[in-house]
């Protein structure tokens, strides 16, 4: 890496924008502790390796790069943002990835094996966030759909609800300060019976029916495990508050 200081691994805390890719994270990181230095650092992009191979991508091989090549702005293949910094970069079939994005997990499962997700290249249905199927223009984007294809959520989907609450202020005093009231975890059309979870806790305090308790804790505990795949084990401000939405 083209940094002058050496880095010091970080457990998960609070959240944090990485120097590398520009994205955002909340898992384990590396930091420059030199004075006052900000530097920090994805685990994945601290630990880049060159070459790289996804499966979802066979006839390509990736070179590390801690700028993107070339003049024109490129785009994830996997999450269709912008790449703005470290990224994994195929010369000859063009693709590009984020470093998070070609690590993502290719399953993750609750603790008791009744909920398992999967990493599809391939949209089986609409989006529940954005209902819809391409991320960007032509660009699919790869979802986390459950193993009986009731759910799929877009990984960019998930990254840009949590990246919006952060830009909102809730985690930028560290996780002691969260106000559970505020975060927003739906998908912004109150009419939609996919609703991943209100934004407080009113859902444990209304009338509704057990039907809708307990497909509401499905969604809650489905967003959960793909915030889990994307950004790492969830850090306890957000575990506490997706149990805290769909407590009795």
């Amino acid at each position: 890496m083209n940094h002058s200081h050496s880095l010091e691994f970080k457990p998960s805390g609070a959240p944090y924008r990485c120097s590398g890719c520009k994205e955002l994270g909340f898992g384990s990181s590396y930091r420059c502790e030199f004075n006052n230095c900000s530097y920090i650092l994805h685990q994945e992009c601290a630990n880049a390796v060159s070459p790289a191979f996804h499966s979802f991508f066979k006839g390509s091989c990736f070179e590390f790069h801690e700028r993107a090549p070339g003049y024109r702005t490129r785009i994830c293949d996997a999450c269709g943002k912008d790449v703005k910094g470290f990224v994994y970069h195929c010369s000859s079939t063009g693709f590009d990835l984020h470093p998070c994005c070609l690590n993502l997990k290719d399953s993750v499962s609750d603790e008791g094996g009744n909920v398992t997700l999967k990493l599809s290249q391939k949209v089986p249905s609409k989006c529940l966030k954005c209902n819809h199927r391409s991320v960007v223009n032509k660009v699919k984007g790869w979802s986390y759909v459950c193993s009986d294809n009731s759910s799929c959520y877009h990984v960019s989907c998930v990254k840009e609800l949590i990246l919006e609450n952060w830009n909102r202020g809730y985690f930028s005093q560290g996780i002691s300060s969260i106000n559970y009231n505020r975060v927003v975890v739906s998908d912004g059309d109150q009419s939609q019976s996919h609703q991943i979870a209100l934004p407080s806790l009113e859902l444990r305090r209304s009338r509704r029916s057990r039907t809708m308790r307990n497909f509401s804790r499905m969604a809650v505990l489905v967003f959960k495990l793909i915030f889990s795949a994307i950004f790492g084990n969830p850090i306890s401000a957000i575990a506490a508050l997706l149990e805290a939405l769909v407590s009795d």
